[in-house]
């Protein structure tokens, strides 16, 4: 029979006195701010205290300015630091459908990359009210003069999170960059919220949603949080105080494809020599 190498022989030791897996915390947040963009040709239009939210395309305007982007923030800042977001999701309530509209409409959420603002304006519907100074529009982060790069809002190209939306009804956002945003304002990153864009390739795409100052507290926009606490060095995985051999056990124990596994120090689904050289960075001895 073939004996066990001592690395093995410590692995296994260690894995039958290892604890439980860290105990996850779920916590539902609802936005602090959110704004529609609505496309038009000098930035005079926004809805930053109406009680709805607008994304996609109406059936038809003049000037082509048919298109309607959300925009929408939630304060994590109840997240203790240190926590490792294991899961994240988005949910909208869409109160309104246009006639005849197509079904199955892409919606999708994007990091937003400036901070913009949220002031008076509100609209009853998907065609805006005049700008309030400190307003969110196509054109500006925080009407009148300060301004995105990019008319329509700055954002990152790949999607966080997704959602197919038909008629009127709850609807949830997914997607591994919801988490991946969460971990990084948590950890300290900028937090300017994401865009909410719906696919505009046919009209009657837009859907009205529910905004923060819904009268129906249960509608509003909330996004929702698993995560565990952080406690020490993320290398620390008997949860000892200390990284050192047994936690170098536990590493090799788990040593190849392991998506998820905390001994993945850095994410990359394979517990290999790359995740060994952060745990000797932490190591205590």
């Amino acid at each position: 029979m073939k004996s066990r190498t001592p690395f093995a022989t410590l692995a296994l030791a260690v894995i039958a006195s290892a604890p439980a897996s860290a105990a996850t915390d779920e916590v539902s947040i609802v936005a602090d701010r959110d704004n529609t963009m609505f496309q038009s040709q000098d930035g005079q239009l926004s809805s930053g205290s109406g009680t709805t939210l607008y994304a996609g395309r109406i059936n038809f305007e003049v000037n082509n300015d048919w298109r309607r982007r959300a925009l929408i923030r939630f304060d994590v800042s109840e997240i203790p630091a240190g926590s490792k977001i294991v899961e994240a999701s988005v949910r909208i309530q869409v109160t309104r459908t246009p006639p005849q509209p197509p079904l199955n409409v892409p919606f999708k959420l994007f990091r937003c990359n400036a901070a913009w603002g949220e002031a008076g304006s509100s609209s009853g519907g998907g065609m805006g009210a005049p700008s309030q100074p400190g307003d969110a529009t196509w054109f500006h982060t925080s009407y009148p003069d300060a301004f995105w790069a990019t008319p329509g809002g700055d954002f990152q190209r790949t999607e966080s999170g997704l959602v197919l939306i038909d008629t009127n009804g709850s609807y949830t956002f997914t997607g591994d960059g919801l988490a991946a945003d969460v971990q990084g304002w948590v950890d300290g990153g900028d937090n300017n919220g994401w865009v909410m864009t719906a696919d505009v390739s046919e009209p009657r795409t837009v859907r009205q949603i529910a905004s923060r100052e819904n009268a129906n507290v249960a509608s509003r926009p909330t996004l929702i949080v698993v995560f565990e606490e952080g406690g020490g060095p993320a290398a620390d995985f008997n949860g000892d105080g200390l990284v050192n051999g047994a936690d170098v056990g536990l590493l090799l124990a788990a040593w190849g494809p392991c998506p998820g596994c905390p001994e993945d120090l850095n994410d990359d689904g394979v517990v290999n020599g790359a995740d060994l050289g952060l745990l000797l960075v932490e190591w205590s001895g």
